[in-house]
This record gives structure tokens, sequence and C-alpha cells, in this order.
């Protein structure tokens, strides 16, 4: 090749004839091919052309349509080692369209819709390539917002369960109040054996043998509140003398809900024996409450006394006089539900509906007690008459929203959502929750009614909320106030959180707001410190 670099090309002097812009082009091609060393038949043999047709674009004669011939060329000044830079080529390339236009004004045309055709379609496979990306990226964060939802709606029920024991609680109290003064005593003594507890853990050598002594064991609150504390400071010693001193108690003269809870404690520190004893004679005690039965249930269940617990079961028709209203019935029916008594289910899902409903909160326990047992015909019975109850604040709407959805009582969620607008804007997790809910079921005309508080009320103290409520808003058509949203957003939320602070900024640009997502971007960058500034900008 080098023997074949250095023969000399001799061309033909251009003709005065041609245009000024033809010979500008001719002549720098020209430059460009003897710049190769290589004759015009050799460059034929090497490439699917003829001569003739190399002769006149080399004369002028003829402006080559395509970048064909001009990219050979170049391709060959590569190969030689001599490449010319891009400003080169992209002087060539406009010599040489400026010649076709003169030239060949039609081919002209047709070469800059082709080229134009080109990049539209480079652009077309980017823009694909980047809607792939983003509905992966759509289909990750669908995901993990479906299992943050799920692990969300597990803690809130969670958290019900909790408040409803807690109510049941205070409410059994309130009931017992002339017991307060004895247990009150009878938490004295407790407090004074705990501290002679203290006393004994903190010497070297305990009497063991003294231990407990002025604890009543027919003190049935009180021995399961110290075997508690026992447990959690890990005197295994004293608990196995303190078990063994739980005499044979005439459980008829004992209160049932605290017998409930030594069995509990037993159960927590594995005294298998005592519990046996004490179930097998669980069924003789006077149960008048729901609430003390559901208890029992729940206690024999985790104990495993199976025995005990269907002649409890059988004893639930007894109760039936004393259910006055729907919380009570709705937490035996939940208990009767997790020990798998179907026949008393059965009986107990029929008299729910006639409890009266005047309050959103007892109709989603009910509802979420009737769906949990597949009570379908009770269910449709509550959602009937269901009343025109005014909505107290946002968390009460997202609570009975999902309720019914999850009952699919459409005509009452219609009827609620008409409510949702008059109420005042909420915490951002509640807003964001409530938004969601009603994008599922497709109220646009309430997020929009709502839109102008939540842009200018709602708190932006997290980033990944925000970005939802920008997408839920969006979604409705409510423009002006996620334009409102993400600039309020861009200066306030923390972006303590990088990935969910990037995250946002990314929406943001999505959704049009692109001043908003420098200002955020630039103040991450600032949080990253020196150097991360333009990686910012570039997310």
């Amino acid at each position: 090749m080098s023997e074949i670099v250095r023969r000399p090309v001799e061309l033909a002097p251009l003709s005065p004839e041609l245009s000024p812009e033809v010979m500008a082009w001719a002549a720098e091609l020209r430059a460009q091919f003897v710049a190769l060393g290589m004759s015009i038949s050799l460059f034929c043999r090497l490439h699917p052309i003829d001569k003739g047709t190399v002769s006149r674009y080399l004369n002028g004669k003829r402006v080559p349509a395509d970048r064909w011939f001009l990219d050979q060329i170049m391709a060959l000044r590569v190969s030689a080692g001599t490449p010319v830079t891009d400003e080169v080529r992209a002087h060539l390339v406009n010599l040489q369209m400026a010649a076709l236009k003169v030239a060949h004004p039609h081919e002209y045309r047709v070469r800059k819709v082709s080229d134009q055709l080109e990049i539209a379609v480079t652009s077309w496979k980017e823009a694909e390539r980047y809607a792939q990306t983003l509905e992966q990226e759509l289909t990750e964060r669908t995901r993990v917002l479906q299992d943050l939802l799920s692990e969300a709606e597990r803690l809130r029920a969670a958290w019900d369960e909790d408040r409803v024991r807690h109510e049941q609680e205070i409410i059994y109290l309130t009931q017992q109040l002339e017991l307060a003064r004895d247990r009150v005593r009878q938490a004295e003594q407790r407090v004074q054996v705990l501290e002679e507890l203290l006393d004994q853990l903190e010497t070297q050598q305990p009497a063991q043998e003294q231990f407990g002594a002025d604890i009543n064991p027919e003190d049935t609150r009180a021995v399961a509140g110290l075997l508690d504390s026992l447990r959690r400071a890990g005197a295994e010693g004293q608990i196995a003398m303190l078990v063994e001193r739980i005499p044979d108690l005439p459980l008829d003269l004992r209160d049932p809900y605290d017998v409930a809870g030594l069995l509990d404690a037993l159960r927590r520190v594995g005294a298998k024996e005592q519990i046996t004893v004490l179930a097998e004679r669980v069924p003789d005690l006077s149960l008048r409450s729901p609430y003390t039965m559901a208890k029992l249930l729940d206690v024999l269940r985790r104990a495993e006394a199976k025995e005990q617990i269907a002649v409890l079961v059988e004893r639930i028709p007894d109760l039936y006089p004393n259910l006055k209203d729907h919380s009570g019935a709705v937490e035996l029916l939940d208990a009767l539900r997790r020990v798998g008594a179907q026949e008393q289910i059965a009986i107990l899902t029929k008299q729910l509906p006639e409890f009266p409903l005047d309050h959103w909160y007892g109709i989603v326990r009910m509802l979420n007690a009737l769906r949990r047992v597949g009570a379908k015909e009770q269910i449709a019975t509550v959602v009937k008459r269901i009343p025109d109850l005014p909505l107290r604040d946002v968390s009460e709407a997202v609570e009975v929203l999902e309720a019914l959805q999850k009952v699919g009582a459409k005509e009452q969620i219609d009827m609620v959502i008409k409510k949702v607008p008059d109420l005042p804007v909420s915490f951002l997790h509640v807003m964001v929750k409530l938004v969601y809910i009603l994008r599922q079921i497709g109220a646009k005309a309430q997020i929009m009614a709502m839109a102008e508080s939540i842009a200018a009320d709602v708190d932006v103290i997290s980033p990944r909320s925000v970005a939802e409520l920008l997408r839920d808003l969006n979604w409705a058509g409510a423009d002006e106030q996620v334009a409102a949203l993400a600039e309020r957003a861009s200066r306030a939320v923390p972006v303590r959180h990088e990935q969910g602070v990037s995250d946002l900024v990314q929406i943001m640009q999505i959704l049009g707001a692109g001043a908003p997502a420098k200002v955020l971007a630039e103040r991450l960058a600032l949080a990253k410190g020196p150097g991360s500034g333009r990686a910012a900008l570039d997310a």
C-alpha cells in the first residue's frame, strides 16, 4: 500500500464553465482523492463503481447525490493513517450539498429529505430505547410501590388491631370500675415485689428461698405482671419458683379477663404444665362479655388447647343476649375465625347487620370482618344500610373507601367521594393514599376539586410521596397545580435521601416542570458536596 500511496495521480483541469459551488466542491474533492495517492482504476477495482462515474465526480460534471463516494475516500484516509478532522468532514458535506443544489436541484431535494428521514429514524430509535428504559423503570417503581402499599396496609391493620384491643380494655376497665381500688392495692404490692426482685438480682448470692414470699399467688393479675417482668429480666430461676407456687386456684371467683392474661403470661415463660392445669378449668368460668370470650379463645389458641376451645365455642350462643353493639360482635367474630369455628361464624354473621351503624369506624370494622369470613350476603345487607354520615377527615375517607373497594360497593363509593373535596388537606402520606384511591376508581373530578388545596397546603417532607402526588395530579389533568407543587417542592423538600430526590427530579422533568427540576438538582448537588453539581444537573 505504501508504494501505491506514493504514485502520482494526474487529473485534467476543471472546466471554467462550472458554477462556483460545483467548482469549490470538485476542487476540494480532487484534493482529498489525490491525497490517497491512488489511481481511478485502482479505486474502482477496490470498490463497486465504474471509472466513468468517478471521473465525472472528480471533473465536476456530476455531483454525487449520496454520501457513499465521500465516505469511501474518508475511510481510505483513515486506513492510510491520514484521517481528516470532523470539521473538515462537515465542510466537505456542506460543499457537496451546495454543489448538488445548483447542479441537480431535484436530487438535492431528495437528499435533504433522505437526510431528514435518517435523522428522524435515529431519533425514533433513541426515543424507543428511552421509552423502553422508562417502561422498565416504571414497572420496577410500580412493583416497589405495591410492596410499600402492601406493607402499609399490613401495618395499618396491625395498628387497627392494637387500637381496638386498647379500646376494648378501656371499655372493660370502665365496666369493672368497682374493682379499681382493689387493683390499686394489688399494683402497689407488685411494685414492692419488683423492688425486692431488683435488690435480689443486684446481689451476688440472692436468697432464692425467700423470693416471692410476699406475693399473693391468688392475685392472677399481679402474678401475670410479675411473670412478664421476670421474663424480660431473664430471671429463669425466679420464674420457676413463682410458677410452682401457683396453687389450684378457685377460678370461678377470678375475673375471666385476668385468667386469660395469666394463661398468656404462662405461655410466654413456657410453663406448659401450669397452662394445661388452668386451661382445663377455663370452661368453668362465668363468661358474659364477648370481649373476654374473644381474648380467652385467642389465648387458648396460642396455647394449642383445642379441647377447651371446642367447649368454649359451644357456649358462644349464651353470649348473644349480651351482644349490644357491633364492636364486641366483630371482636368475637375475628376470634372465631382464628380458631376455625365455622358453624358459630355462620350464626354470628347473620346477627351483625342488625346492630346500629352510626359511625364510619364501626362500618369499616364490620365490613372488614364480614369480608374476612366471606359473608357476602351480610356484606350486601350492611352496605345497603350505610347512612349518609359526614366524613370527619381524609384519614377516615381513605379507610372508608378502601373498605368499600374491597367489597365492591360502587354505589356507596360514589356517595362517599362526593364528600371528599370538602375535607381539609391532611398529611402528605395520607393525601397520597387518598389521591391514589381516587385515581383507581377514576374520580378525576374529585382530584381536580382538591388539586389547588393540595398544591398549596400539603407538606413536602418526602420526595417519593411528592413524586407520587405529582403523577396522580398530572393524570387528572391538574397541570397548573402540578407546576405549583413542583415549584414549592423544589425549594422545600428535604434532600437527605439522594435516590428519592433523584427520582423526584426525573418525574418533574417528565411532567414538564424543568425549572423546578433544575432547582432541586442544584440543591441535591450542594448537599452532596463539591464536584457533584454537573452530575446532579445531568440526572
